[in-house]
């Protein structure tokens, strides 16, 4: 295939298309790329590749064909046109299907006279494509058809009307529901082009015998709340399903939440929540496992209400993982006082989840014993469950600081280094500069480095000072925490401290201190940024460019523009995200030299900012690129930037 692409294709035709037809996918699939490229393709060609569609005994070669054509567009439509009226009905089928893929509007009417066919399978490709073609123009022919007696026709033309989008006369798909057959299909097309009309209807098809046309019913009925004002949400849609609180019609809703469909169940998820009945409560908690609809599932308990707790907290014992997590929460958010013992409980529970979720239930209740417990959770293994401790406490200390310094008191001077770091963490919630200076000093760097960062909370001139000290720690860790806390201070007293931070030792220390100096945006850091530049690499070379970026603008590009030569790719790649967050006039005196680079990531990186920054304005350079790259995976990353373009 490597050579065939260097002949003429004419020559090389006979020989693409018969690889075209290999056992090899990847044959098959280099061959289209070669014939894609060589377009505009000589007369006859086109012609040749629709012949291949009569391949009934080669698959592999027709469906090479279609992707052919699909991706030639719009030359290859007049041509297909002209096999509309093939005798051949498998072959007027693909025709169909390709012309409906490539998009063109042009084929509009011989696509509305296919929908007359003698063909079935071509009257519905005709159908399907007339929908990909979202041109309300053929409206007027789908709707004639629903007037017909093929109901495998009117399923297809139902999706057409959805995937054009236009307005229906609801008196044209009212009647369509007498049809048990095409109850669900109706629905969903409702779904999309139903307006606040359409409510009474769908309230009466949720309460339908037959299943999949209720659970359709009741998503359109929710894709269009979606769609209406808040006022009438209330009125129209809200109310109407509150009526039906502890119904059967609400029974057999919560009954299809036990559907394998994710998106059907996140609608009747929203559903039940505002119909508030309490017995979804367990059902709910099951959709919960999965982690894409427990939001959706939080959203709906809170909308039920308190009711929801009893039968929650009951089933706290047997309950899955994730469930007792979402009781948990429930638990804080519902005010439960008196099941804050699975709190206590869950705090300890073997569950990063579980604790991490009554770390912060606590923090909401504020039972009795609750500061003691949320101080040792700050020693938790899990990350998580102790940045929640730590909110929990900042929660409880807003309320109420004299419990939280009794605990901090004994903290401070306990022999474990953790409990000495739990109290440099407290003492950020209380504001105490004092007590917190003397920690920065501690023997133990995980104290050093926690009282460092809470200092960042102290905004007090000993606090500055302090931090600026912490810059020429042993540790390089406390270092890295001091200038990020100077960057959360903030304000003048931050920028001598983080610009003396670039001459450390430490590459993640610099770094941190340019992130520092990106987020003051003080121009006078740009000299020392400068200097950095000029003898930096790797990421500290990356962060300096950007802070060079954030601080100077567009005037302090030049280091950046150098770097896109430069052979590391992560700071090639780096240089060609800022510029081109200024747009591309850097393009025209470089974009040779980086078609040029020697690695792929580079190539990849340039051509895919070319794209986006210039668009249909980039094909000439994107065909030279095309023609002179090596890497497989950059070369059918640009030709398939180039057939979008195009």
């Amino acid at each position: 295939m490597v050579a065939l692409a260097g002949h003429p294709f004419p020559s090389a035709m006979p020989l693409l298309f018969t690889a075209m037809g290999d056992d090899s996918w990847r044959v098959r699939k280099e061959a289209v790329t070669v014939v894609t490229r060589a377009q505009p393709l000589p007369g006859g060609a086109i012609e040749s590749l629709i012949e291949l569609l009569r391949a009934s005994e080669n698959a592999g070669l027709r469906n090479s064909a279609v992707e052919s054509l699909e991706r030639i567009g719009a030359a290859a439509v007049q041509p297909l046109c002209a096999h509309l009226n093939d005798p051949d009905q498998d072959l007027r089928k693909f025709v169909i299907d390709i012309l409906g893929n490539i998009g063109s509007s042009s084929c509009l009417p011989l696509l509305v006279e296919a929908l007359d066919d003698i063909d079935t399978n071509v009257r519905v490709a005709a159908a399907e494509n007339l929908g990909k073609l979202k041109d309300p123009r053929a409206l007027p022919h789908l709707m004639a058809v629903l007037d017909g007696g093929d109901v495998w026709l009117k399923f297809t033309v139902l999706d057409a009307l959805a995937l054009i989008g236009a307005p229906v006369p609801l008196t044209s798909l009212a009647p369509l529901l007498r049809e048990s057959l095409l109850k669900r299909a109706t629905y969903d097309c409702l779904a999309v082009l139903g307006n606040a009309d359409c409510i009474p209807l769908l309230l009466e098809g949720m309460q339908e015998k037959a299943k999949n046309a209720r659970e359709a019913a009741a998503i359109a009925l929710m894709r269009i709340r979606g769609r209406l004002p808040a006022e009438d949400q209330a009125s129209l849609v809200d109310q109407p399903l509150k009526a039906w609180n502890g119904t059967q019609v609400a029974k057999k809703l919560i009954d299809s939440l036990h559907s394998e469909d994710p998106m059907m169940v996140e609608g009747l998820t929203q559903l039940i929540g505002i119909m508030g009945d309490e017995r979804a409560a367990l059902p709910l908690l099951r959709v919960s496992r999965s982690e894409r609809l427990r939001g959706g599932c939080l959203d709906a308990l809170r909308r039920i209400g308190p009711a929801v707790m009893p039968a929650l907290t009951e089933h706290f014992p047997v309950a899955f993982g994730p469930e007792r997590a979402v009781i948990a929460q429930m638990i804080g958010e519902m005010g439960d006082r008196k099941n804050a013992g699975i709190l206590f409980s869950g705090l300890v529970d073997e569950s990063p989840e579980l604790r991490r979720c009554s770390a912060l239930a606590l923090g909401r209740l504020a039972p009795p014993g609750s500061v003691p417990v949320l101080a040792t959770a700050l020693e938790d293994e899990d990350a998580q469950v102790r940045q929640a401790a730590l909110e929990a406490l900042q929660r409880l200390g807003g309320r109420d600081p004299s419990p939280l310094e009794a605990v901090c008191a004994k903290l401070c001077t306990a022999p474990a280094p953790k409990k000495r770091r739990s109290a440099a963490l407290i003492l950020g919630i209380l504001r105490d500069g004092d007590r917190l200076c003397l920690l920065v000093k501690d023997v133990d760097p995980l104290v050093r480095r926690a009282a460092v960062g809470s200092l960042a909370r102290v905004a007090t001139p000993q606090a500055a000072g302090q931090l600026a000290m912490a810059l020429s720690d042993e540790e390089p860790e406390v270092r890295i925490s001091a200038a990020q806390a100077l960057s959360e201070l903030g304000g003048a007293q931050a920028l001598a401290p983080l610009m003396l931070a670039l001459n450390d030792a430490d590459p993640w220390v610099r770094t941190a201190a340019l992130k520092g100096l990106a987020s003051l945006a003080d121009p006078a850091a740009l000299p020392a940024v400068t200097a950095l530049v000029a003898q930096a690499d790797g990421p500290v070379l990356v962060a300096a460019l950007k802070t060079l970026a954030a601080v100077g603008g567009r005037e302090a590009l030049a280091p950046v523009r150098r770097a896109l030569s430069h052979t590391d790719e992560e700071v090639a790649e780096a240089a060609i995200e800022i510029l081109s967050g200024f747009g591309d006039d850097w393009i025209a005196g470089h974009g040779d030299q980086l078609l040029g680079h020697p690695h792929w990531m580079v190539r990849r990186s340039f051509v895919r900012a070319l794209a986006q920054l210039q668009g249909g304005e980039a094909l000439g350079l994107l065909d030279q690129a095309l023609a002179r790259e090596s890497d497989p995976l950059v070369k059918g990353e640009i030709a398939e930037l180039v057939a979008r373009l195009r």
